[in-house]
């Protein structure tokens, strides 16, 4: 499991919902957490828009003094920008979602949770007393 990328990513996906313009965002996430990443380490399933999203962020010629990612962020449209912080936060819940899958449903935990979206599985394995006052055991199975 490497934990160091499900941080970069979810460092992204906090730079995308901060305040700013969306674009002044996006170029945060991007060249911040995202731009060194290797399309091989991130779920299958998004490898492709990542490669695609990392070309088009490389793809303007830079004025002096300017980078090529601020260049290209700066030509995209907002709606190319949107479908781009939207990709980001869809490859972040994929790395999820992975990450869930990896893991092992206790016995405990058979019954309604079994069909439960991962994030609540995740949180039901790991938090034992979930605040209430009911023993363990009153868990079932």
């Amino acid at each position: 499991m490497n934990s160091a990328l499900s941080s970069r990513l979810e460092a992204a996906v906090i730079a995308l919902t901060g305040a700013g313009a969306l674009k002044d965002r996006l170029l945060i996430a991007y060249c911040e957490h995202l731009e060194d990443l290797e399309e091989r380490d991130l779920p299958d399933e998004v490898q492709g828009p990542f490669a695609q999203m990392s070309k088009a962020m490389h793809s303007a010629r830079a004025l002096p003094g300017d980078s090529v990612v601020r260049a290209s962020i700066r030509k995209l449209s907002s709606e190319e920008a949107q479908q781009f912080a939207a990709l980001i936060v869809r490859i972040y819940g994929s790395r999820i979602h992975s990450l869930a899958a990896t893991l092992r449903v206790p016995a405990r935990l058979s019954g309604p949770t079994r069909n439960s979206t991962p994030l609540t599985t995740l949180l039901s394995i790991d938090g034992g007393n979930t605040g209430s006052n009911r023993p363990k055991h009153a868990l079932g199975p």
